[in-house]
């Protein structure tokens, strides 16, 4: 793992350079400031949002008339400052992934200072360990309270009728210090830190941020427990046990391909999804637990909250959507009660999310059913405000296709159509399943034998009816009845055709001129959805490697829009899903080993990758075949799987003998117990082991961070 640690061989001087430690919880973004001469350790916790219009609770998300951006926004904590008493000439930082530590080592022109930073995993503290051979002191920066948006559009302030949150109370004392910020609708968060001198050279910072809105006077009392519990714990115990918990999620699965950078680039998204994802903590929005100031501090459902979260399921990080699911338990029905029925393809798509967790982690059907049904219901319930039957057809009036002519509605769009098409026929899945009958599932049949087809042209999927795509478009939304509702398969030839030609037309109009990181990312997954692994690959390399349009992407792996000043988490979370499904997909009950691998590749491996139905896979592929596949049952469900060009399957693994059936077209089904693991082979002699891609090349390591002469040109920031 050491060769994907992230290298600065120079300081990162900005948010967008900097390093990154967290655990879901809370974390830090670490880089320098030039101009007030320290180390910013730029602090976050994601759950720290205003809560106006809900003053009894700790979130007004789901109640009428609160918006994202002014009533239940993200809210900055603040900043620790390491501030040493000589000038910064120079310096490097070190993050390695594997044990979730940042070292930094800084020149001044009186002497040097290290430090590692580090977040424990399950505690809500942040600590810093100097090692100095000058005098250094910390200081404690409160962060706004104003919600971001006013921020940086400052006229929002006099036209909303904005009233900003009080100041915040700040406490100093040696090596000690706090800040209380009180809210205006009640209850406050805080901030509390300590430094302890370990020897004359050695000190540890522990600060932690509590918040227990909607009480008053609780959280900076908790923050303070929270310290001194850490210190006394000792923070060599403390590291001691995170160093074991990367270790161990970073074993959950494993990759290895060819092209070492895009390798490189997904171990650090999986590190990025520890670091922001903590199944106890608050679910994933467009920062993680990493704050900067941005016009977007909220959640968003048309596309970013959703590529946030669906690289969780097949690279086998489960632990990281547990709290997507309470986040729909808890307000996907108040939010979908208070949101324009234009919308409700937005919360179709997100309860797709979560229904994909429950396959991919193998829950039952009657389970399934449970879980889902209410929700579907309060979804359809809304579209039914926009349906209209005109003769034996029903159609969607005035619904959005998000982004396309900003916020323009359309008759039959597609993105309404696909999201409405695929809650209907998984309602009516749950219940084929469970042989349960529902009042409604006449009617469910009814709509969706007579629901107005896909608008279509010469140039494939439309926008919706009567509005062709004729303008370069950033998002896929008249893609997703191809994906991810997979609603039309490319096992089906007109499919195929249909399929590639909408793609490359959408790629291709007007030259791409608006596409983001995003269109990219998502057209890997659209052609690996196609099996064509060449055009897969080339889309995630342009990402990688090419300009992307209206978009960055920053060294330290973050991406960014407007110029980089706001940032945006989902996009290289998605890069990381497109390469687990160019190496693993699972639809239409098949599991599809190496489905859409590039011509070049040819030999590439992956182990314990997630299947839908909760089977662990592993395979390799060498000399541009498939050499064996493992699949280990976590559930005894029924499993098939997709080995096209193997002439015979022999088990090679040792114990019970699996029985295997042919299915027909290259599918075979695997009678697998609970608990069972069966490796399969072309070959009966075939050596059962996983042979990683090696490279002797000492250039392909550790490609992100900033490296010497290649920091940013200058500061993406909106003016604080």
């Amino acid at each position: 793992m050491k060769k994907y640690a992230l290298t600065w061989e120079q300081l990162p001087m900005q948010w967008n350079e900097g390093a990154f430690v967290g655990n879901g919880l809370t974390g830090m973004m670490v880089y320098v400031d030039s101009i007030s001469n320290t180390v910013v350790f730029h602090l976050g916790r994601p759950d720290v949002t205003d809560h106006r219009k809900a003053p009894n609770h700790k979130t007004s998300m789901g109640v009428t008339g609160a918006t994202r951006i002014l009533d239940y926004c993200r809210l900055d904590v603040g900043k620790m400052l390491l501030c040493p008493k000589g000038k910064i000439l120079s310096g490097t930082f070190h993050l390695n992934i594997y044990s979730g530590e940042l070292t930094g080592n800084l020149t001044t022109d009186k002497g040097g200072l290290a430090f590692c930073a580090y977040t424990p995993n399950d505690k809500e503290v942040n600590i810093v360990e100097v090692s100095s051979s000058l005098p250094y002191s910390w200081k404690g920066v409160p962060g706004s309270a104003r919600s971001p948006r006013v921020h940086v559009f400052p006229n929002l302030k006099e036209e909303a009728g904005y009233i900003d949150n009080p100041a915040p109370v700040v406490t100093e004392k040696p090596k000690e210090g706090s800040w209380v910020q009180p809210l205006l609708a009640g209850g406050d968060y805080a901030t509390y830190w300590k430094e302890v001198d370990d020897n004359k050279s050695h000190s540890v910072l522990y600060v932690s941020t509590a918040n227990e809105v909607p009480a008053s006077d609780v959280s900076l009392p908790k923050a303070i427990a929270t310290v001194e519990a850490a210190h006394g714990a000792t923070y060599t115990v403390l590291r001691k046990e995170m160093r074991n918990w990367w270790n161990k999620f970073h074993q959950h699965s494993f990759i290895s391909i060819p092209d070492k950078k895009l390798e490189n680039f997904y171990f650090i998204q999986m590190y990025k999804l520890g670091t922001c994802s903590h199944p106890k903590g608050a679910a994933m929005d467009l920062f993680g637990p990493f704050y900067k100031l941005s016009a977007w501090p909220s959640y968003w459902w048309n596309l970013n909250i959703q590529l946030t979260y669906m690289p969780v399921y097949p690279a086998n990080r489960l632990e990281q959507g547990v709290n997507y699911q309470r986040l729909l338990d808890e307000f996907l029905s108040p939010l979908v009660r208070t949101t324009s029925p234009s919308k409700m393809g937005d919360f179709a798509w997100a309860l797709q999310n979560y229904y994909m967790y429950l396959r991919y982690s193998g829950a039952g059907w009657e389970e399934i059913k449970q879980q889902f049904t209410p929700k579907a219901l309060d979804i359809l319930e809304v579209f039914g405000k926009v349906m209209e039957r005109k003769g034996e057809t029903y159609h969607l009036i005035q619904t959005e296709s998000p982004e396309y002519e900003g916020t323009k509605l359309y008759n039959n769009s597609h993105y309404g159509l696909a999201s409405l098409r695929w809650l209907l026929e998984t309602l009516i899945l749950c219940h084929d399943k469970t042989a349960s009958t529902h009042p409604e599932y006449a009617c469910w049949k009814e709509i969706l034998a007579h629901l107005h087809p896909y608008p279509i042209d010469e140039n494939g999927m439309m926008i919706a009816s009567d509005v062709p795509l004729a303008k370069s478009h950033r998002h896929y939304s008249h893609l997703l009845a191809f994906y991810p509702f997979r609603l039309l398969t490319p096992d089906v030839q007109a499919n195929r055709e249909m399929l590639e030609k909408s793609i490359d037309h959408w790629i291709a109009v007007e030259n791409g001129k608006e596409l983001a990181g995003y269109s990219y990312t998502g057209a890997a997954s659209l052609y690996a959805y196609l099996g064509d692994g060449n055009k897969a690959y080339h889309m995630l390399d342009h990402f990688l490697n090419k300009p992307i349009g209206i978009s960055l992407l920053l060294p330290n792996t973050f991406y960014a829009e407007s110029g980089g000043k706001n940032i945006v988490i989902e996009t290289p979370l998605s890069a990381a899903t497109a390469m687990t499904e160019m190496l693993i997909q699972s639809w239409g009950d098949v599991i599809r080993v190496f489905p859409a691998v590039p011509a070049d590749w040819k030999s590439c491996a992956f182990h314990q990758l997630r299947a839908e139905g909760a089977f662990v896979v592993s395979a390799q592929r060498k000399e541009g075949a498939t050499r064996w596949v493992s699949i280990h049952s976590e559930k005894g469900l029924p499993c098939c799987v997709h080995l096209p060009g193997w002439k015979a399957v022999h088990q090679i693994s040792k114990g019970k003998t699996i029985p295997v059936q042919s299915l027909g077209n290259d599918i075979y089904q695997l009678q697998l117990e609970a608990g069972e693991t069966v490796a399969l082979a072309p070959e009966p002699s075939t050596d059962y082991k996983l042979e990683l891609v090696q490279t002797s090349n000492e250039s392909d390591r550790n490609f992100y961070g900033v490296k010497s002469g290649q920091g940013l040109p200058y500061v993406m920031d909106w003016p604080e």
